[in-house]
């Protein structure tokens, strides 16, 4: 009989976490031995062949399904000459199955993935096409294929390896970089650290077709793959498809009769509890062992080398590997910490209530040192999660910090992790988290009917790599709700000593040692003062010094409080700005304000200050959605204050505070409330975000909030400066980035106006608090606002989850003597009372704001492109290069476009009437509506993404990726596109030629009806699809009531115009793209070895021009 290795990690590693500095407290004793209820519609199987396979009914999206094939297969299983064979084995089975091509064009979706222990392809489709054929068997069959039973051409392997070694060179940005250096350091005992799914670009170019053949046969059987189907299909079609399909596959590496292949069953038969447990199958596959951070994992008597005193580190203990990557390249210093631990399986209510301490742990520690920062955006992340990709728990430390100043920022952080260590959280910090808690659980029941497919397969695949029990969300809640009340702040205090000792208790020989300690460096800093580049250098010892010498925070520092308000805008205050006869007067408003759409149940309103409101109720999600816009955004800023907009909209996020209220205050009245409220800004709008929960409270807590934002934000010199340094640090990151300056130099080459453009340090140094209060008090106008809101406000979640209670409850079964009676409410009246409180607090709260004294900012100045004609050939194509340690390249192709309702800049127009341009469609009754343009120019670009792939990616061979944008804006007359494309340096000019090739191609081969008929289903699907989310909604609602041409029938009538569309509609809209040689802008950027330029010998400022014989990238 095989143990389950996951539980034989979890003992071996809680049974050595007691040698540390921990003394786990005595939970109640009867949760661990009661198991946690499994979802009951989940069926499991195996098919006579050994392939499993997990099907889940679910309607969301409605008559759609996801299925999902995985093989347990990846990186980490390749030999020495295989490295990346797995992902090209993707490649060529995926895109060589003419099965999954046939799916193109029904309105289906597909894709692939390859990591470490698991290449998965994927299929999303509708149930039935319009004329009624099932789509079910035909999915199921691609997947067989690809899978199983795999043409691999010579042509096709061909073309695969030309994509390979083209994504190679796509994602081996500094991210990318950043994120292998990482997990080399953290996994430096087994091949995740070394064995990356993209592979070694040698062993890929020499392959041959025997080679893929061999792997294939290795691993790509039954008995090694699990199928997950999840969608709108009765249970009984999707088992019979199944075993239709996949039956017939052969058998090969058949498990002995003995051994229970039913239920997952891991890793190898091997109690050695630094093992990577992995899905056991018939094959050997080798062990892979994690460096856990335990002090003495795998024994009881002494401690490994791991917390073994070094003579040579002047008797302090060595704590894990600590590595330190060097790139010029590199902007900001990022230092991370990391500790392994076995995943613990959730399969008893034990499980829970460990899982419980972990989330208010993390909660309360983000908090605390956040709130250290005088910044709303610290750049501080906690983390403890279980890893898909990995197989293991990881608590992971982040602290990003300006380089100058690490050690301020480290030591802070230390200490706070320190602090919690050594004294715990408060009981105000315990309730406070335990019931935010509790109420994001209750969201899962919440939106349970509203969660994807996708999203509930991906939750049960991952679950099951581990182990946990897959629970349906009133069976997590109810266990979440029945431990709660065990979980206490002793474990919580013994739990952050657990977690995070690690770091809180660096150089202590009895502490967990670190796993590995990664720190991401630039080698040189831009002295603002002196306009130079200086050298930097951090070293190993600077960072152990530092780790040992953090001072201690006494008791009552760690456990002071903040006063957390109950309610920010109440009794006097409020009353004041109501006046007299608040009532009467709101339901005059009420009657003669609101309007309502009956098709669509839109409600208008138009607030007493001016502000126009747009509502829709959606049982989408638990939390209420919320957008409050203004136009204004960048385009509004002034000649001499480039850049005041987004810097003061910045130094509102910065400060945190309004009125008479701290930062601190506000983060927990956010907390407390499970609220959020973000601002942001574009080039033609500036707009607050906000989500609420879908009760009367958490409505008015975020409405208190919004009207002091409004009202009284504090404008603090300190938050100003914050705001200035992170754009100019931002400034400086762009012309380090080859896809940001490359992007950067098209828009500067295509517009002369530096709106457009990213913001310059010369510009940003001349802003002052004054200008930029100035650009934002000139936009954010309470009579100017926009407000949309997308939420339950029927209560129909909130209907669900009282049924969930009484469900569940163990509590009384009739009324008992002295109950007061509930008064039953009708459906009806209960939605028309939910309404009404709805538009009164909207009323309340910001009809009551008063109307701004300020002037509006200059909305009347669109950016206008360039005539390219007017220009040099030079000045409409630029070349860069980059200088870095590895080879790369990308380019960006642009030109005029108009915006969302068909309407161009100044020059756009004047070519428009040069072609005798016009929208009207002949024998198109719907030419006049004002979605006309606008899914004419979606529907195009579609089918120009489709050429794209096809010909510069598929057939040519010369990217990986190749995409077609519109900016579609809504307010300005103005617009562009653009087309990105990457390739390796030597084959970049022939891909930017080929991509040329498609967009000047529509002219000579015009859209065909095939191609609208895929285009038009792919935009159909994906509006169904995103119709259940709040986000889509907010942006059907937003600009119904702006002065434009969006109404009503913009939101009501998507389908309609889709439908209605013909190929001439879409090819006459591809003539609004200024696609002539002259018209074009290219801007070309490689990067490698040599020294940075641009075209013209002009070096970036902002880039490194030094000799190309030093050492680019340095690893200690």
């Amino acid at each position: 009989q095989v143990k389950p290795l996951s539980q034989l990690h979890w003992k071996s590693h809680w049974k050595a976490s007691k040698r540390c500095l921990i003394e786990w407290p005595e939970g109640p004793g009867d949760l661990a031995s009661k198991p946690l209820p499994k979802h009951p519609g989940i069926r499991r199987g195996v098919l006579p062949n050994g392939m499993r396979y997990v099907i889940l009914r679910n309607a969301m999206p409605p008559k759609r399904f996801e299925a999902h094939i995985e093989l347990h297969v990846g990186s980490i299983d390749e030999e020495p000459n295989e490295q990346g064979i797995a992902h090209m084995m993707e490649h060529v089975c995926f895109l060589g199955s003419r099965k999954r091509e046939r799916l193109i064009g029904t309105g289906s979706r597909s894709n692939a993935l390859t990591d470490f222990q698991h290449t998965i392809y994927h299929i999303h489709a509708p149930v039935k096409l319009e004329d009624g054929r099932g789509m079910y068997l035909p999915a199921l069959e691609a997947l067989h294929e690809i899978a199983f039973a795999p043409e691999m051409v010579p042509h096709r392997i061909e073309k695969e390896r030309k994509a390979v070694l083209a994504e190679m060179q796509q994602v081996n940005d500094m991210e990318y970089r950043i994120e292998t250096w990482t997990l080399s350091g953290l996994h430096e005992t087994n091949k995740l650290g070394s064995q990356f799914p993209i592979g070694k670009e040698e062993q890929i170019k020499a392959w041959q077709q025997e080679d893929l053949r061999n792997f294939h046969k290795k691993w790509y059987y039954p008995g090694n793959a699990t199928l997950y189907v999840v969608g709108d299909l009765e249970e009984e079609e999707m088992i019979a498809g199944i075993k239709k399909v996949f039956e017939p596959a052969p058998a090969r590496h058949l498990p002995s009769p003995d051994t229970a292949i039913m239920e997952p069953v891991w890793g190898e038969e091997s109690a050695d509890a630094r093992s990577l447990f992995r899905r056991k199958i018939a094959r050997t596959r080798p062990e892979q062992l994690h460096n856990f951070s335990l002090p003495m994992i795998g024994t009881s008597t002494s401690f490994t080398k791991a917390a073994a005193f070094s003579t040579d580190e002047g008797g302090l203990p060595w704590h894990g590997p600590l590595r330190i990557f060097r790139n010029e390249l590199l902007e900001g210093l990022q230092l991370n910490f990391y500790a392994k631990t076995p995943v613990r399986p959730l399969r008893t209510l034990e499980d829970i209530r460990h899982l419980i301490a972990v989330r208010i742990l993390v909660g309360v520690l983000q908090f605390r040192i956040v709130s250290r920062y005088s910044s709303n955006h610290a750049p501080v992340q906690i983390d403890h999660s279980d890893s898909f990709r990995e197989g293991c728990a990881v608590t992971s430390i982040t602290v990003n910090a300006d380089p100058r100043d690490w050690r301020n920022a480290l030591a802070c952080v230390v200490q706070e992790i320190r602090a919690i260590c050594d004294y715990g959280i408060t009981e105000s910090e315990m309730k406070r988290y335990m019931d935010a808690m509790l109420k994001d659980v209750q969201k899962g029941v919440q939106e349970n009917d509203t969660v994807p497919s996708e999203d509930h397969l991906n939750f049960v695949m991952t679950s099951d790599v581990f182990d946990h029990v897959v629970m349906h969300p009133e069976q997590s809640f109810a266990a979440f709700k029945e431990v709660a009340p065990s979980v206490t702040m002793e474990q919580v205090h013994t739990t952050a000593k657990w977690m995070l000792g690690f770091l809180g208790y660096y150089g202590l020989a009895a502490a967990p040692p670190a796993t590995a300690i990664v720190v991401c460096t630039p080698t040189q800093v831009y002295e603002e003062h002196s306009g130079q580049w200086s050298p930097f250098n951090i070293s190993e010892q600077e960072i152990v010094e530092l780790l040992l010498t953090v001072p201690d925070k006494s008791k009552e520092e760690a456990l002071s409080q903040v006063d957390v308000p109950e309610s920010l805008l109440a009794g006097e205050k409020l009353e004041k700005l109501l006046g007299k006869d608040p009532i009467d007067a709101m339901a005059a408003w009420r009657a003669s304000s609101r309007k309502v759409d009956e098709a669509t149940g839109i409600v208008q309103l138009m607030l007493p200050n001016g502000a126009r409101v747009n509502y829709a109720c959606t049982p989408n999600d638990s939390q209420g959605t919320m957008r409050m816009l203004v136009p204004g955004g960048r385009s509004s800023d002034e000649p001499d204050e480039l850049g005041a907009s987004m810097v003061g909209i910045r130094t509102i996020s910065e400060s945190g505070a309004v009125a008479n209220f701290s930062r601190e205050q506000i983060e927990l009245f956010a907390v407390s409330n499970l609220m959020s409220v973000h601002l942001d800004l574009n080039l033609e709008f500036s707009y607050v975000d906000a989500s609420f929960t879908n009760t009367s409270s958490g409505l008015t807590s975020v409405l208190e909030l919004l009207h002091l934002l409004f009202q009284e934000p504090r404008w603090e010199v300190p938050a100003f400066v914050r705001a200035q340094q992170a754009y100019k640090a931002q400034a400086y990151a762009v012309q380090k980035s080859l896809e940001q300056s490359t992007m950067d130099r098209l828009m500067c080459m295509m517009y002369s106006d530096p709106r457009v453009a990213e913001a310059k340090v010369d510009n940003l140094n001349k802003l002052t608090l004054a200008k930029v209060r100035k650009a934002v008090t000139g936009q954010l106008r309470p009579q100017d606002l926009e407000i949309n809101l997308v939420a339950d406000f029927e209560g129909k979640g909130q209907n669900k989850m009282a049924g969930v209670e009484g469900g569940l409850s163990t509590g009384k079964h009739h009324q008992e003597d002295g109950d007061p009676e509930v008064e039953f409410e009708l459906p009806a009246a209960a939605k028309e009372r939910r309404l009404r409180e709805l538009e009164e607090a909207l009323w309340k709260y910001l009809g009551s704001l008063p109307t701004a004294t300020s002037e509006q900012v200059n909305l009347e100045r669109p950016p206008v492109i360039n005539k390219g004609e007017d220009l040099a050939p030079e000045d409409r194509q630029r070349t860069a290069h980059l200088e870095d340690s590895d080879e790369r390249a990308v380019a960006n192709i642009g030109g005029g476009a108009p915006n969302r309702w068909g309407k161009g800049d100044s020059y756009h127009k004047e070519v428009m009437q040069g072609k005798k341009f016009s929208w009207d469609s002949p024998n198109n009754e719907l030419k006049d509506h004002p979605l006309y343009p606008s899914m004419c120019l979606l529907a195009m670009r579609e089918v120009i993404n489709t050429r794209l792939f096809s010909t510069v990616r598929d057939s040519l061979g010369l990217s990986y990726d190749c995409s077609f944008e519109l900016s579609m804006f809504d307010r300005l007359e103005a617009g562009w596109y653009s087309c990105t494309v990457s390739a390796h340096p030597s084959r970049i000019m022939e891909a930017v030629d080929a991509a040329k090739g498609v967009l000047q191609g529509v002219k000579r081969r015009p859209i065909s009806e095939l191609e609208l008929s895929t285009a038009r289903r792919t935009l159909m699907r994906r509006h169904e699809t995103d119709l259940q989310s709040n986000e889509y909604w907010i942006s059907l609602l937003t600009h119904l009531q702006y002065d434009n041409r969006k109404d009503i029938s913009c939101v009501r009538d998507i389908e309609k115009m889709l439908q209605a569309l013909t190929w001439r509609d879409v090819q006459n809209a591809y003539q609004t793209l200024l696609t002539e040689p002259d018209q074009l802008f290219v801007s070309v950027s490689t990067a490698g070895p040599g020294s940075s330029f641009v075209s013209g010998g002009a070096a970036p400022a902002a880039v490194s021009t030094s000799t190309p014989s030093k050492q680019l990238l340095q690893v200690d």
